[in-house]
């Protein structure tokens, strides 16, 4: 399943997973994945979050106080994750590289607008697409380049 992903965003994802399984959760939702690709203080969106003044374990504190979400009867990942993991091949197509890195997975989960991600968000006032923009710059890419899902 993720044999395009680089070392980092697998990392992220084995990171999401471990906070399912901490909150008692069954799936990985979108917040949990959201947490594992902040988490990491060598990947960008950690450093975009920092200057915007939330942390990872804000992410999770807050992941916990939303409802549960539905357990998937195919695995470990919810309906909003599989489709952010398909985002994120294309992002990184899209994009020209040949591996998933945990930037492209960024902007594929900030492209997603429902699940215990995107509420997060709307709490803590973070704009998704801002974030996209931010995200492409520490790329070194024009911020209008955010891939088009729809």
């Amino acid at each position: 399943m993720f044999e395009d992903f680089a070392a980092k965003t697998v990392q992220a994802v084995r990171k999401a997973e471990e906070l399912a399984t901490q909150l008692g959760d069954e799936s990985v939702a979108t917040g949990h994945l959201i947490y594992g690709l902040c988490v990491d203080r060598s990947v960008c969106l950690h450093h975009i979050f920092q200057d915007l003044n939330v942390d990872p374990d804000m992410f999770s504190g807050y992941v916990k106080s939303l409802p549960r979400e539905p357990v998937v009867p195919n695995g470990p990942f919810n309906r909003h994750v599989h489709t952010v993991f398909e985002r994120s091949k294309d992002a990184a197509k899209q994009l020209g590289s040949k591996t998933v890195e945990p930037e492209h997975m960024a902007l594929a989960l900030l492209s997603v607008k429902a699940g215990s991600c995107y509420e997060t968000l709307k709490e803590f006032s973070i704009d998704p697409e801002y974030v996209q923009g931010l995200i492409l710059q520490a790329m070194g890419l024009d911020p209008e380049m955010v891939p088009d899902w729809f």
